[in-house]
Formats: C-alpha cells, sequence, structure tokens
C-alpha cells in the first residue's frame, strides 16, 4: 500500500516539475524574443537619435571667428536675429497674456 503512495507522490511531482519546467521555457523564449525586439528597437532609435543629432547640427548656426567678414553682412545677420528674438518675445508674451487672462477668469 505504502508502495502505491510514494509511487504517485513521486510520479505527482514528475509530472508538476514537467509542466513548471515547460512553463519556465515557454517564459524564457518569451523573453529572448521581446530582449531581441528590444535590441532592435533601441538600434533603431539610436539610428534616428544620431540622425536627428546630425541634422541639428548641421543647422546651427556658425560660430566661427568673423573678424574678416564683411561689416554690411555681419550687421544684416544680427538685424535678422535681433527681429527673430523680437518676434519670438511677443509670440511669448501672447502666450502669457493668454494664460493669465485665465487665471483672472478661474480666480474671479
Amino acid at each position: 500500500m505504502w508502495f502505491w503512495v510514494w509511487t504517485l507522490l513521486v510520479v505527482g511531482t514528475l509530472v508538476g516539475a514537467f509542466l513548471l519546467a515547460r512553463r519556465l521555457w515557454r517564459s524564457v523564449k518569451g523573453l529572448g524574443r521581446e530582449l531581441s525586439r528590444a535590441s532592435q528597437v533601441a538600434a533603431q532609435m539610436s539610428a534616428r537619435a544620431d540622425d536627428l543629432a546630425r541634422r541639428l547640427e548641421a543647422e546651427q548656426p556658425s560660430t566661427a571667428p568673423t573678424l574678416f567678414e564683411d561689416p554690411v553682412v555681419l550687421r544684416e545677420r544680427v538685424d535678422v536675429l535681433r527681429a527673430d528674438r523680437e518676434e519670438r518675445r511677443a509670440d511669448r508674451r501672447r502666450r502669457d497674456e493668454q494664460v493669465w487672462a485665465r487665471w483672472r477668469r478661474f480666480n474671479a
């Protein structure tokens, strides 16, 4: 009688261990697939970030010395930069005024 009880316990344990190992193996395989996909996405993101960094670097204005350049060209460049700055300042002021108006309505 005890032989059958122990045999059933051992067989049950082996079956449970098999099922647990199978599930663990499938989880490990799934994790490997996801890690592979994640590394591909990370490589794509890295390539895109490098591309964007190169684009931004190319768009940056030159900061090279301008000692011997034409003063008229330099003055025009400064005027354009100042106009852009004033435009950005005006846009920022309009946005701020909209926010302030909402605050006043909320607090009134």
